[in-house]
């Protein structure tokens, strides 16, 4: 990536380069912890990995990175956005979804929309992602569950039905191997003794934080994007969902497992009236 400057954008003048970067780049600050008076600057491309650092308006100075985005294959080229009418000072991300979709009359999509923080973690400081707010909008029917027991095995949640969902999940694994939740059929799996979040063959390192696991998970049509701990793995995925399977159930392996809070709102199609 090769910076310029110009005072008037007629004439041009070499400032600086990075190298590592290939098509799409972006370059923005955020706040630190949602401190305005401490600010770092994040630079990616295409694949999404991320550097963070300072620039001066000439040339950019990582402080660490390049740190892994996101765990999977249905993600690239994603583009930020702000100063939304609501002048809130989000920084809103849009991804391509690279995934093709047979008998669809359409090839690949456009990921949900998330918002980008930069959070202070034990490896230092880190992009976080989680969905917009505005998926309230799309809520119909909600499911909630307080200290619900996950015996060896599964456990049906009968009485959720539909096809799109928003679910969140605090996971306390107690002495299961592995733990999680299938939609449609399709598992989404904490293993707890690697340590790693996986669904349709992508994973990602995660470490429980005071003994639990926190999973949120957007179920679409063809597609279901994966959040973790407040955000700190994003794993979203390319899903063809079994036809006729509405059905949302948790499991555990070799142990029972604990879901603190379990919540699950039935969405709307976006192309719906409100």
């Amino acid at each position: 990536i090769a910076f310029y400057t110009s005072p008037d954008l007629k004439t041009w003048e070499f400032a600086s380069r990075i190298e590592g970067y290939y098509e799409c780049p972006e370059l923005f600050e955020l706040p630190v912890d949602g401190n305005p008076a401490d600010t770092r600057w994040v630079v990616y491309a295409a694949d999404g990995d991320y550097a963070i650092g300072h620039f001066d308006g000439r040339k950019f100075v990582a402080e660490s990175g390049k740190h892994r985005f996101y765990h999977s294959d249905c993600f690239y080229a994603s583009q930020t956005f702000n100063n939304i009418p609501s002048e809130d000072g989000r920084r809103i991300q849009i991804a391509w979804g690279r995934a093709g979709h047979p008998e669809m009359p359409f090839n690949q999509m456009m990921g949900f929309p998330v918002e980008l923080t930069l959070r202070t973690t034990e490896e230092g400081i880190r992009l976080f992602a989680l969905p917009i707010r505005e998926i309230e909008s799309l809520y119909r029917v909600r499911y909630a569950w307080d200290h619900l027991t996950i015996p060896e095995g599964s456990l049906a949640l009968d009485e959720v039905a539909g096809e799109l969902f928003d679910l969140s999940l605090d996971l306390h694994p107690d002495d299961a191997t592995a733990a999680g939740v299938k939609i449609h059929g399709v598992p989404v799996t904490y293993d707890c003794v690697k340590r790693e979040l996986s669904c349709l063959g992508k994973s990602a390192p995660l470490s429980p934080v005071n003994g639990r696991i926190q999973l949120r998970v957007l179920v679409d049509r063809l597609s279901l994007e994966v959040f973790a701990n407040d955000g700190r793995v994003y794993l979203p995925v390319c899903a063809i969902l079994p036809v006729g399977s509405q059905g949302v159930a948790l499991f555990a392996q070799s142990g029972a497992a604990v879901a603190t809070r379990l919540e699950i709102h039935e969405l709307r199609s976006a192309w719906e009236p409100a």
